[in-house]
């Protein structure tokens, strides 16, 4: 398993390249003020190796306006040099979420300004930095949580939240656990404070964090009842999850008479609508977690006062949110949740289940697939077309 440490407020896994361990060590020795005379040297030559074969322009996805998949567009632009306190990292992968889709659509909670390039998670190496940064350095491989711009063959990272990962890991899984596991990791354990053996309901299933969250209840031993279309209760069922009606039908009544004392959390991937049903299986003390966008600020506003209200009359069960944006307040718990995660990927305790890689020019193509909900897991989007594959 990598080792785990702290450089800069920045929990980080080592890499395993020889020239980022080189550059590593230059980078260190500079910033404790060392008189190495050889670590501005070899930090220099190394920044400039990284930079060898770098394109003029790269390929970006731009949503021109709100509307259907087809406002996503490829453009060329101009690669300009990092600027100061600025990393600039060439993408691997991106992942794609419904926030992506919802943003597109102009009906997220934050609505975007468009033109826009959505893309809430990247990886790939970083090949230069600007003035000031010494958290990561040319040739470090990194996750970056970009929230928008990951649809492009560059992203620059100034203060979102940014982790080195090792080389082996599977760039399409390691955006999957970017967004998805975090999610996912973050609802059960900060959110519903599971505790291990306990019962929970989880809305939207077999999507990308419903099957994160399975994954990491397999590992908890709980007890699990999915929300899901009838196409992929077969995924649920292999995976030791009791399905059930997508659209609600019967839920309660099938949960209550399995879990008479009701489940422990429900989890709700869907952004509000199974308020009712969810307090109805809860026990007392049980929690749900909304942690899916809404749709908008309208919709967001409602559900957060009816929690209030909910929450004040005492009733049992409570209701609780999650969003990933919360690192803006306290970026510790997000950094240290990613730390565990990819030590379990790391260790093969977690598999991603990946249900696309598909080249960065067919992201149109790829929200077509996501907005029509046969998706099990995540459809990942990959920058170098060499490595795409259906």
């Amino acid at each position: 398993m990598a080792a785990v440490w702290t450089f800069v407020g920045i929990h980080t896994i080592a890499p395993h390249s020889a020239l980022a361990l080189l550059l590593t060590w230059a980078r260190d020795a500079l910033a404790m003020g060392a008189r190495h005379p050889g670590a501005l040297a070899v930090l220099r030559a190394a920044t400039k190796t990284a930079q060898q074969g770098v394109p003029s322009e790269y390929r970006s996805v731009v949503a021109v306006r709100a509307g259907r998949p087809d406002v996503l567009e490829v453009v060329l632009r101009t690669l300009p040099e990092p600027r100061r306190g600025e990393a600039r990292v060439r993408v691997e992968a991106s992942g794609v979420s419904a926030v992506d889709v919802q943003m597109r659509q102009g009906i997220s909670t934050y609505p975007p300004r468009f033109p826009f390039t959505p893309g809430y998670t990247a990886v790939g190496v970083v090949d230069a930095v600007g003035e000031g940064v010494t958290a990561v350095a040319p040739g470090d491989r990194v996750v970056v949580l970009t929230e928008t711009g990951g649809y492009a063959e560059y992203v620059f990272v100034r203060r979102h939240p940014m982790m080195r990962i090792p080389a082996s890991l599977d760039a399409g899984e390691v955006v999957a656990v970017a967004l998805n596991y975090l999610v996912a990791h973050q609802a059960l354990s900060r959110a519903a404070r599971i505790r291990p053996g306990q019962a929970v309901l989880v809305t939207g299933a077999a999507g990308g964090i419903g099957s994160a969250i399975v994954q990491l209840g397999q590992l908890l031993g709980l007890r699990m009842y999915g929300a899901a279309d009838a196409a992929k209760y077969h995924w649920l069922t292999d995976h030791g999850v009791l399905p059930l009606d997508a659209q609600g039908a019967d839920v309660v009544d099938i949960v209550r008479r399995l879990e008479p004392e009701g489940v422990d959390a429900v989890l709700d991937g869907v952004g509000g609508e199974w308020v009712d049903r969810a307090l109805a299986v809860l026990r007392s003390g049980g929690v749900l977690v909304e942690y899916a966008n809404p749709g908008s600020p309208g919709r967001t506003l409602r559900l957060l006062l009816r929690a209030v209200r909910h929450n004040q009359a005492g009733c049992g069960a409570r209701i609780r949110s999650y969003s990933t944006g919360l690192w803006r307040l306290d970026g510790r718990p997000l950094l240290a949740a990613w730390a565990t995660l990819y030590e379990l990927l790391e260790a093969g305790r977690i598999r991603p289940v990946i249900a696309g890689r598909i080249p960065l020019s067919e992201a149109a193509r790829v929200h077509t697939l996501l907005e029509g909900g046969d998706a099990i897991g995540t459809l990942v989007l990959i920058a170098s077309p060499a490595k795409a594959a259906e």
